[in-house]
């Protein structure tokens, strides 16, 4: 019996893998760090609308706390990742 997960003799693969999409997004550093950035604002205008939002419209301080952390989030990813991208690599040489 042989075994099905053996190489092929010839050591080439049975499949050509499938291409990837040149449109596909990639996880880098930069939108790694721009998801960081919107998660803290999102959690910072959390933090700091609440008690006044609770305050101003009571029946509707989660919502409105909602909304405004999501766009702030928005604007801060794209402000992230741009600001990201202008610093220099980890393995560029220090001065």
């Amino acid at each position: 019996m042989t075994n099905p997960f053996a190489p092929p003799p010839n050591g080439q693969l049975s499949r050509t893998p499938a291409p990837v999409p040149a449109d596909r997004r990639r996880w880098t550093k930069e939108s790694a760090g721009g998801m960081f950035a919107g998660f803290a604002v999102f959690w910072c205008a959390q933090v700091l609308l609440f008690e006044p939002v609770g305050h101003l419209l009571p029946d509707f301080e989660h919502t409105a706390t909602s909304v405004a952390g999501v766009l702030a989030a928005a604007a801060a990813y794209p402000l992230a990742k741009r600001w990201l991208k202008r610093l220099p690599p980890s393995d560029h040489p220090q001065r």
